[in-house]
């Protein structure tokens, strides 16, 4: 199984950055076979934009490791 990143289509008929840039789309990670099944996988979860279609990527995820940063108070107030 791979993983593949998919959006919807069908939200991004108007005029945005993310209509022509897969970047600033929604993105839904999901296991699969192969591209097909992935994209079955969307169509079950959204079938009233399957005219639309979905765009289909494989993707390799990567480790991300969050931290909070704070600012320090200042002692010259």
């Amino acid at each position: 199984m791979r993983e593949y990143r998919c959006t919807r289509n069908a939200l991004y008929a108007h005029d945005c950055t993310g209509r022509d840039d897969i970047r600033e789309r929604q993105g839904h990670y999901i296991w699969a076979i192969n591209e097909e099944a992935a994209w079955q996988e969307m169509a079950r979860r959204y079938p009233e934009e399957t005219a639309e279609g979905f765009t289909v990527q494989e993707w390799e995820g990567f480790d991300v490791i969050v931290v909070e940063v704070r600012q320090e108070e200042s002692k010259n107030e």
